[in-house]
Order: structure tokens, then C-alpha cells, then sequence
């Protein structure tokens, strides 16, 4: 989920930040019918993004407080992945002093934080800045560096001590301190969350933008133990809920008994685990704003939680180029609801292609099968998963339609057995909605080079044995060939004799004999395809010049095999 910091900008770096909306695909003008089974999603797209994720926390900050008016309170956090535990817990604390979360490194502040500091201040004359984490994740020279920019009276860093579940404990306590001087009011809630494992910290995230917006604090266990930080919490904060994030193998079911938890928000993974969370969470009233914030890793998905939630909206996880079922699905339950969609990160990990199915695009068809980089012969069976926004695939070599099938959303869709391009082109394979707007892909594949519609090929080179059938490539199977002294001929043969053997010989349970080309005739030979009773050889030079195969193979391939088959072996 995470990404890479980059090097620090200098302190005089401009802020490198993307932060562009869309506007939904346009419908046609006569409204296009949603066959049953199809998922639509179309909505108005922003993206927040810089160069690192540095530069993104200030895009995602400046989207919220446009100009900096009103900031008179930073929350700083470490944007190192050993770290993000930290941040992950100060969403309840940028909710109560209504304070953006920004990045900085060990190594000192970002340039484009240093940047949005300094206006800040400019704007707003004082700026304190509370820092979330120890001194290990925010070290004393990031400390001087950012009381260099704001003042070093008006930088705080309250936890020195202690362990993450110390931590989140002290930020809960604070950020109920800073609510009840300004008459908030924290529901009487606490959310339980895995802090130890990414795992866990992904579907914590979904708790991020809950928090955010209604300041209900964040406290991390251990998938098998509560920490006695947080066990101190929830008895001082004495929540009349506690709510899980994650199933039980992220909180086991003995610490959920232990929080006294009576709810537990989780799905089969991260996505679902984050669509469920959101659900529940406009459900009960807390999240009911018409945005939502999407992000493929989890230091963008920080601050971004921070944003989406102050406006109301949930936090749900896509994949890098496709919203995947679970977020499409409920995405599109949400029509109406929600109209707005901000992506927090750049194309390096969200790219232009979910932006568009964001938008209205079909998903890109993505080619199940064959699988990629796999050979082909002149004809393959296709298989191409369907997403959002899909209603029907089209294949073309070239501009050449060759099949299609209509289809519902996430699904695999079965175009039968096609014929396959030829050697240096490519399949396009077209995603089509209802309103006619499409998305594709395209798929290539190397060729097999083999005799007949129906044959066999024995790669001496590789030890294998290829099996074509109608000009499909059906299998391939490991294989023995003859021994230094005695090896295979490459040559063409036919498979004229088949045979039942004793399945303890040496032959194994079954036996096709290959007749060799001589001219326009084939000949009787001594060589053949053939079990064996010491399948330790297999993948080696072994045989007197016959092809040996395990015995459970040959009877795979026997039956498949007509008479008259041709088979070709070579180097």
C-alpha cells in the first residue's frame, strides 16, 4: 500500500500539486437503460496529488482550508512508513482543533510543508503546530526545523514517551480536553483498530474519516492482546460503544470481548472492510456528505481521511487502475447520495484510467485468459473480467470484430474459442456502458509453432511435451527424452498404434507409438510416448529415445489423442 518517499525539496522548492476536477462522463441525450446487473458510477472527480507524499498531504490540506483561512492549528506527523501508526490515531485531534495533518520526514520538513507553513503564518499571524509521535518518528532537528518556520514556542510535541498505543491514548485525551474548551462534543464512542501490522493499519483507515468528522478517537490493539495503554483509555473515556474495525484476523475475537465491543465493521478484505464502515457510518448519521475520498496507499489515505471526513464523506481503498467490486458496487448504491469523488494521489498510484471509470468509464477490461505472456496457438478460449460502467465486450484484431458477448458488472466473461492474432499484433479488447462510452485494453501473445491442427510438439530443449487440438493449444506436460547415447530424433512422426500396458512396467499404463516420416509415408519405429515406473527421471536425459511421461499424465493425454495424430519433435 505504501509508497516510496522521495528526496526532500529544498526549503525554497515551489509545491508541485495537482488538484484537477472533472466533470462526469456527459450521457447521452436520449438516457441510456442499465440492463439488470450492471453497476454505474459517475461522478464529479478531483484530484489531490504532489510529487511524494509530502507534497500530497499539502495538495489535501490546501483543498480543505483554501487559502489557509481560519488554520491557526497544525497536526504534524511522521509520513515514514515504520511510522504511520502515529498519524493514523490524530484524526480525532484535527477534528477538535479543525486542523490539517501534515507529512514530515525524519530528516527534517519537506519542502512544500515548510512552504505551506510559512503561509500559514503569513495568513493567520500565529500558527502552533502539535506534533503526533515520539522523537524516534519526529526527531529533535525536525523539531528545531519546524520551530524555525512557526516559532519554536509554538511547537509542541506532547508524547516522548511511550509506545503508539501510549500515543493514540494521549491524543484521545487531548483531542477530549480541546472539545470539551469549545463546547464539542464527543460521541460517547471509541474505534478499535489493529496498529501493529499493514494489515490492520488498511482497514484502521476506514476509521479515519469517521473520526474526523465526529471526533470519536481512534485506539489501537494487538491482534491478540490490548495493549494496557488502551485498556486505560476506554475505561477513562468510558465509551457507551466500542466499534471494531477489521475481522478477527486482524482483532481476534478474545480482544474484542476484552474492549467490551459490541459491534465489529468488517469485510472480506481492506475493500470490503472500508465499504462496510462507510455504510454503517451513514447510516448512523455520522458520515452524510455527498463526497468520497478514494486512495490506493496508506500514507495518502491518511491525510486524505482527514479531508474527505471533515466534509462528511467516508475513506473507501481502490486498486491503482480500477475501483475493484466491492467499491464499485457500493458506489453505485450511493447514486444520488454521493456526487463527488476525490482522489488523493498522483497517476503513479491512481492512474488516468480510474480516474475515468470514476467518471463514467466502463472499467478496463482486463484479459483473464489467456493469461499474459502465455503462448497461443491459432485459436484460444478468451476470458476477459468485466467491472463498473460495463454492459458489453467486444474483441477486434485490428479493426476487426471477431466477438463480443453482453454482460453485467464484475463478472467473467466467456467469449468462446477464438482465432488468435498473428505473429506481432495484438488483441483490443473493448469494455462498452449502456451510454456508449468505452474503455480497452489490448492483449498479446506469442505463438506456438506446431504441425498440424491436431499434434504434439517434444521440446527437447525444454523437456516438455505440447498438445494441440483443432488448432487450440490444449496442455503441456514434463517429459524424459532419450539419453546422451540414445537421443530422441528430431523429426515427424504420426501416432498410428495405441496401447493399454501394465501399469507396474515399464511402459507405465499407457503406450502411443510414434511411425516416422519417410518421404510421404509414415514407418513403423521402436519410439514411443509412454509412462514409466521411475518418474524421478522425468526433466532429464534418460530414455533409449522414447518420451517418457508420469503415469498420471499419459493417462491424461491418452484419451485426447486420436489416431493419426502428427507430432513433431526438434531441438
Amino acid at each position: 500500500m505504501s509508497v516510496p518517499h522521495r528526496a526532500l525539496a529544498s526549503a525554497t522548492a515551489l509545491v508541485i500539486a495537482l488538484a484537477v476536477t472533472v466533470a462526469p462522463l456527459a450521457q447521452t441525450a436520449e438516457a441510456a437503460t442499465w440492463p439488470p446487473g450492471t453497476y454505474r458510477v459517475a461522478f464529479d472527480v478531483t484530484r489531490l496529488a504532489g510529487a511524494d507524499r509530502y507534497e500530497t498531504s499539502v495538495a489535501i490540506a490546501r483543498s480543505s482550508f483554501p487559502g489557509w483561512a481560519g488554520v491557526s492549528h497544525v497536526i504534524v506527523a511522521s509520513g515514514e512508513d515504520r511510522a504511520l501508526a502515529d498519524p493514523l490515531a490524530a484524526a480525532s485531534l484535527c477534528w477538535a482543533y479543525d486542523a490539517p495533518l501534515l507529512l514530515v520526514d525524519s530528516r527534517g520538513v519537506p519542502g512544500a510543508v515548510r512552504t505551506a507553513l510559512a503561509e500559514m503564518r503569513s495568513v493567520s499571524g500565529t500558527v502552533t503546530v502539535t506534533v503526533v509521535g515520539g522523537p524516534t518518528a519526529v526527531p529533535a532537528k525536525t523539531i528545531a526545523a519546524l520551530g524555525a518556520i512557526v516559532g519554536s514556542g509554538n511547537v509542541r510535541q506532547p508524547w516522548t514517551t511511550g509506545d503508539r498505543y501510549t500515543t493514540a491514548a494521549g491524543i484521545a485525551r487531548l483531542a477530549s480536553e480541546v472539545a470539551s474548551d469549545t463546547a464539542r462534543v464527543v460521541p460517547a464512542k471509541a474505534l478499535v483498530v489493529n496498529g501493529t501490522d499493514s494489515a490492520g493499519l488498511v482497514d484502521a483507515l476506514a476509521a479515519s474519516a469517521v473520526s474526523a468528522r465526529t471526533g470519536i478517537p481512534i485506539l489501537p490493539v494487538m491482534r491478540d492482546r490490548v495493549p494496557s495503554a488502551t485498556a486505560g483509555a476506554l475505561a477513562a473515556l468510558g465509551p457507551g460503544e466500542v466499534i471494531v474495525l477489521g475481522g478477527s484476523a486482524v482483532v481476534s475475537d478474545a480482544v474484542y470481548a476484552t474492549t467490551g465491543a459490541t459491534v465489529r465493521w468488517a469485510g472480506v478484505d481492506r475493500y470490503g472492510t472500508a465499504v462496510t464502515a462507510a455504510g454503517a457510518a451513514r447510516t448512523r448519521g455520522w458520515l452524510t456528505g455527498d463526497a468520497v475520498g478514494l486512495a490506493s496507499t496508506v500514507p495518502d489515505a491518511l491525510t486524505g481521511s482527514i479531508d474527505v471526513g471533515r466534509s462528511g464523506g467516508p475513506l473507501l481503498h481502490v486498486q491503482r487502475s480500477a475501483m475493484g467490486r466491492s467499491t464499485g458496487v457500493y458506489l453505485h448504491g450511493q447514486a444520488g447520495a454521493v456526487t463527488k469523488a476525490r482522489l488523493y494521489g498522483g497517476t503513479a498510484v491512481l492512474t488516468d484510467a480510474l480516474a475515468a471509470e470514476v467518471r463514467g468509464a466502463p472499467t478496463r477490461p482486463l484479459v483473464v485468459a489467456p493469461s499474459a505472456g502465455a503462448r497461443v496457438a491459432k485459436r484460444a478460449r478468451v476470458a476477459v473480467a468485466s467491472g463498473a460502467n460495463t454492459s458489453e465486450i467486444r474483441v477486434y484484431i485490428g479493426s476487426r470484430l471477431i466477438a463480443s458477448k453482453a454482460c453485467s458488472g464484475y463478472v467473467t466473461v466467456d467469449l468462446g474459442t477464438i482465432e488468435t492474432p498473428p505473429a506481432g499484433s495484438s488483441y483490443r479488447v473493448v469494455a462498452i456502458s449502456p451510454e456508449d462510452v468505452q474503455s480497452d485494453t489490448t492483449a498479446t501473445y506469442p505463438l506456438h509453432q506446431y504441425p498440424a491442427r491436431t499434434s504434439i510438439v517434444i521440446d527437447k530443449s525444454d523437456f516438455r511435451l505440447y498438445f494441440f487440438k483443432d488448432d487450440v493449444f490444449v496442455k503441456s506436460y514434463p517429459v524424459a527424452i532419450g539419453r546422451t547415447n540414445a537421443e530422441t530424433p528430431v523429426a515427424i512422426w504420426r501416432i498410428d498404434s495405441k496401447y493399454y500396458t501394465d501399469p507396474n512396467g515399464i511402459y507405465g499404463p499407457r503406450k502411443m507409438r510414434m511411425y516416422r516420416k519417410v518421404g510421404s509415408s509414415y514407418v513403423y519405429t521402436a519410439y514411443n510416448i509412454h509412462g514409466t515406473n521411475q518418474p524421478w527421471v522425468i526433466g532429464t536425459k534418460a530414455s533409449a529415445g522414447c518420451i517418457r511421461m508420469y503415469n498420471h499424465d499419459v493417462l491424461d493425454l491418452y484419451p485426447r489423442v486420436p489416431l493419426g495424430t502428427i507430432v513433431q519433435t526438434r531441438l
